[in-house]
C-alpha cells in the first residue's frame, strides 16, 4: 500500500460536489441509508460527477498507482476505478467527499476467469467492507513490511495486538492483497492479478541491486538515498515501488 498526500480537494472538483449536493431529492437521503436508497446516491449523484477530473486528479496524488495494491493503472474507466474508503452505501456524507475517494485498479475483476477459482483483490474484493487500513495514515502505511516471498503485512512494532490484529484482517479478508493463504501464513494460491508475484519481484529485483552494490564496494548511504530519491521522483511511480523503498530502508 502506499501513503496518499492528497491536500485539500481542488475548487473545481469541490463546485462539483456542492452542485451534486444542492439537487432535488439530496436531503431526502438518509445520512445511513438503505439499499434502495444506496443505488440512488450513486446513480442520481455519484455517478453525475465529472470522473474523469476527479480520477486524474488522484491518480496525479497517487502517483498513477493503485491505492491498495501499487499496480499501475491508466487513467480511463476500464483500468481503474473511483473507490470510496468508507463505503458510499454506508454513509451519505462521504459519498461525495473527496478526502474518501481514491483510485483503486479493477482487482481482477474484468480478468477472464478461464474456468478457475479467481482470487479478487483491491476494490473487487473490499465490496462494502468497512476498513481501518488508511492511506492517509502516514505513520500507518510506514508501517507496512514485505517480506521475500510476497506477503505483505503489519510490523509487530505498530500499535496494540487488537490494532494489529484488525489491520492483518483487512490486507488478507477484506483486500485480499496476499491471494488465497492458509492460517499458518502460507499463501497457496496468488491474486488473479499476480500481485504477491509482483511484490516478490520486486523484493529480489531490489535484494539483487544491494548485494551487486556490496560486492562493487558501493553501497553506501549516500546511494541507498539516492535509490531512494530515484524511485521517488519517477511519475508515474513503477509498480510495487513501496516494496523496493521497504527494502532499501531496512539497508545499512
Amino acid at each position: 500500500m502506499i501513503f496518499v498526500d492528497k491536500g485539500p480537494c481542488p475548487q473545481e472538483i469541490q463546485e462539483d460536489i456542492d452542485a451534486q449536493k444542492a439537487k432535488d431529492g439530496w436531503d431526502e437521503i438518509p445520512e445511513i441509508p438503505n439499499a434502495e436508497q444506496a443505488k440512488r446516491l450513486r446513480e442520481e449523484f455519484f455517478d453525475a460527477l465529472d470522473k474523469t477530473r476527479i480520477r486524474t486528479e488522484l491518480l496525479k496524488r497517487q502517483h498513477g498507482l493503485c491505492v491498495y495494491c501499487m499496480t499501475r493503472v491508466e487513467n480511463d474507466s476500464d483500468s481503474a476505478v473511483i473507490e470510496h474508503w468508507y463505503p458510499l452505501s454506508k454513509s451519505k456524507q462521504r459519498a461525495l467527499q473527496y478526502a474518501n475517494l481514491f483510485v483503486s485498479c479493477r482487482g481482477g475483476e474484468d480478468r477472464d476467469a478461464n474456468g478457475h477459482r479467481r482470487v479478487l483483490c483491491c476494490d473487487a474484493k473490499k465490496e462494502d467492507s468497512i476498513i481501518q487500513l488508511d492511506p492517509l495514515n502516514k505513520d500507518m502505511m510506514d508501517n507496512i513490511v514485505y517480506y521475500s516471498d510476497g506477503r505483505i503485512d503489519i510490523a509487530e512494532s505498530y500499535g496494540t495486538r487488537i490494532v494489529r490484529n484488525q489491520l492483518r484482517q483487512n490486507l488478507q479478508n477484506h483486500l485480499g492483497l496476499n491471494g488465497k493463504i492458509l492460517n499458518d501464513g502460507s499463501i497457496i494460491s496468488d491474486t488473479e492479478t499476480e500481485i504477491v508475484k509482483g511484490r516478490r519481484d520486486a523484493f529480489k529485483e531490489e535484494r539483487d541491486l544491494i548485494e551487486e552494490l556490496e560486492q562493487m564496494g558501493e553501497l553506501t548511504q549516500e546511494r541507498i538515498d539516492e535509490e531512494i530519491h530515484n524511485l521517488l521522483s519517477q511519475n508515474p511511480r513503477e509498480s510495487f515501488v513501496g516494496v523496493k523503498l521497504f527494502v532499501l530502508s531496512q539497508t545499512l
